[in-house]
């Protein structure tokens, strides 16, 4: 899984279990995240370097990027500048 050009891979936390006021969360409510962890970075390119790293928790666009599974796990693949903010 090697994202190319500006593309990034985004592993989404888990959602939440649990509402604020401490209710179970059905699963059919449950929310993806936008709040997860830079997985892959691709090479960019020669006008457009990449800022990314990979291991960085970041925040994503809502609703933004190619939701994949891989070994069982969810992803999602984007262009670098559907990150908006890191930590």
């Amino acid at each position: 899984m090697n994202p190319i050009l500006n593309q990034v891979v985004f592993k989404p936390f888990p959602p939440d279990e649990l509402s604020k006021g401490g209710l179970v969360v059905p699963d059919a409510f449950k929310a993806v995240k936008n709040k997860g962890t830079i997985v892959k970075v691709g090479n960019g390119t020669k006008d457009k370097r990449m800022r990314l790293k990979e291991g960085v928790v970041a925040y994503r666009v809502k609703d933004w990027g190619t939701e994949f599974t891989h070994e069982g796990e969810q992803y999602f693949l984007m262009d670098e500048s559907a990150i908006i903010a890191v930590e």
